[in-house]
């Protein structure tokens, strides 16, 4: 979350040494003032319904109960949305954060998270302390936390709950009410300790579930921060006389988790042994981590975005029972921006704004640095990126914010995915000339593959600057229109209902893996006579966050595709004449589209 001065000619010969993807790049330095042209407003895309939602809750950091200044008090939490009980309508997760207890206020606590179940029509109920949220284990109060993932560990066909935090994870294992009885309804049991993850952790951030062996059950990667502690908390100043959060340069980086499944319910730490970083001051670092296909190959990679270090891309050379990497970050291209030079980077997201088939990464970083977007160039055998971030037009918006949550997503359903970021600062007195702790949230619009800004597109919440951090992308209606819930630190959780592109068409694919097994790495391709579209099913994404699993494609006027879904194992399924404005469910090798429970007509 913080940058540090680099000289010219140091930055040069970076940029030279980042390989085929960088050569022959110039070296651009743009300037960090926002584009002179003025935005062009258009009708909202989005519009604020927490009020009636039946949602109030604030993520809580700790600040209001001591003035620490602690690097813990920067981090915020996510958000997460999953269907938990089936029905087909995604309910809303929410991490509680911390605070702080005892004589000297040392004593580091966590405050209770929230389930939130969808009753339809915008309106949710707080379930948490009926399906078993409220406590953990025994009874045990819950830690800090930040961050959530969602995956079917076991692979019963029911969505389980990781929530990440201060030195603990807790993994939610989601079980019916009464066995005998299904119409009681679900509930979660913590099975940490026996799923072999009630250890080894000291500060996690975002997770994400995929599985990378191919055994069909989903692995875990965790992201881990900094070594802080009170023994390892000096004073800093950014202006020389007033205490502030130490930056991260001041620790050393965490050694990231990765877990193997082993199908039995448990997982075994193998970080070491499939390849991972180990940390140290020039490395680790992590914040946001994403799960995709990047090379084509079958096999879902890791994207970590790390703060003010490399980031790393983790080719997957796994096999069945052995999990395996290869680390390509700086390499590839993708390890840092175009000027060579490591960014304080936060929330991650790949998408395909180009539409050339291939997924594309985004990374949102600190003030004084351009977001990242990265073009996919890779071949069989060899990772490569483009950084473009200027050429498609994203450096218009400058450099004085600080990028937390994000995802591509179509606004108005034109078939072109736009960009949305929660932003908020990570440090308590900022003292740049157009830096504030609290900031508006910005929305980019791509028009055919470069990109223009329309933050005043949001709507109302726009005109409100927040100290923002996770935000979690699903169509809680299942009206085709993404929805976002934002959760801002120290202020409520926000809902804003998607509304843009009411006169275009959209489709939306579940995919479900054969016998339940994990789909991530899978494609989805959705062609029409204007536009050839490709979607990706990933694990993890935006910061501390977990999305919608199901996959959306904006059409315009048209009303009829063909869709072509690519499996895991490589193996195709065409289906013709796909009808829009609804979702549909897709299990691997069954011949029909079925409809999507809770779809609308």
């Amino acid at each position: 979350m913080r940058t540090r001065g680099v000289s010219a000619g140091f930055l040069i010969s970076l940029v030279l040494a980042l390989g085929c993807s960088q050569q022959n790049q110039p070296v651009t330095i743009p300037s960090m003032k926002t584009d002179s042209e003025p935005e062009v407003v258009g009708p909202p895309v989005f519009e604020e319904i927490t009020a009636t939602s039946g949602v109030n809750f604030t993520y809580r950091n700790g600040e209001d109960t001591a003035n620490h200044l602690s690097i813990l008090e920067s981090l915020g939490g996510g958000a997460g949305v999953f269907d938990y009980d089936g029905d087909g309508l995604l309910d809303i997760f929410l991490p509680g954060g911390g605070g702080f207890a005892g004589a000297d206020k040392k004593d580091i606590v966590g405050f209770p998270s929230k389930l939130y179940r969808n009753l339809g029509m915008g309106k949710f109920e707080d379930v948490t302390a009926r399906v078993g949220l409220d406590k953990l284990a025994g009874g045990k109060p819950w830690f800090y936390t930040h961050a959530m993932a969602v995956g079917d560990y076991d692979r019963d066909g029911w969505p389980d709950l990781l929530v990440t935090g201060w030195g603990a994870v807790a993994l939610f294992h989601n079980v019916p009410v009464d066995p005998k009885d299904p119409s009681k309804g679900r509930r979660f049991e913590d099975v940490t300790a026996k799923a072999g993850l009630g250890t080894g952790i000291t500060w996690a951030t975002s997770a994400a579930f995929a599985d990378l062996d191919g055994d069909g059950y989903p692995d875990l990667y965790i992201c881990q921060y900094v070594d802080w502690s009170w023994k390892k908390h000096p004073s800093c100043s950014y202006d020389g006389k007033t205490p502030d959060v130490c930056p991260p340069r001041h620790f050393d980086g965490l050694p990231h988790k990765l877990y193997h499944n082993t199908g039995k319910g448990q997982f075994v730490d193998v970080s070491k042994e499939a390849g991972l970083s180990q940390g140290g001051p020039n490395e680790s670092k992590g914040l946001g981590c994403l799960i995709v296909d990047i090379d084509g190959d079958g096999k879902p990679d890791i994207y970590v975005a790390n703060d003010t270090v490399d980031n790393f891309l983790y080719i997957n050379k796994s096999k069945p029972g052995k999990l395996l990497f290869e680390e390509h970050g700086l390499l590839s291209g993708a390890g840092r921006d175009e000027r060579g030079s490591p960014n304080g980077s936060m929330g991650v997201d790949a998408g395909d704004p180009d539409h050339a088939g291939k997924p594309s990464l985004w990374v949102t970083n600190y003030e004084n640095e351009l977001h990242s977007l990265y073009r996919n160039d890779c071949k069989p055998g060899r990772p490569s990126f483009q950084h473009r971030t200027s050429a498609s037009g994203i450096a218009a918006i400058g450099q004085r914010y600080v990028g937390w949550g994000t995802a591509f997503l179509d606004v108005d359903l034109d078939g072109w995915e736009d960009l949305f970021i929660s932003n908020g600062h990570a440090i308590r007195y900022p003292t740049g000339k157009e830096s504030s702790r609290k900031q508006q949230p910005v929305l980019l619009r791509n028009d055919a593959g470069k990109f223009r800004i329309a933050s005043k597109d949001i709507g109302e919440y726009y005109k409100t600057a927040h100290l923002g951090r996770g935000v979690a992308f699903g169509d809680l209606d299942n009206d085709g229109r993404i929805d976002l819930v934002l959760a801002p630190t120290n202020e409520p959780v926000a809902i804003l209902r998607g509304i843009g592109g009411k006169d275009n068409h959209w489709l939306g694919v579940q995919l479900l893996g054969k016998d339940h097994a994990c789909v991530i790495g899978a494609k989805v391709v959705f062609e029409t006579k204007g536009l050839r579209q490709t979607r990706f099913a990933k694990g993890g994404g935006s910061y501390a966050s977990a999305k919608d699993p199901r996959l959306q494609f904006g059409l315009g006027k048209e009303k009829t595709g063909r869709l072509i879904v690519t499996w895991r194992d490589g193996s195709e399924q065409i289906f013709e004449g796909v009808e829009a404005d609804r979702y549909y469910r897709i299990t691997q090798g069954q011949p029909k589209l079925e409809a999507y429970p809770g779809s609308r007509p």
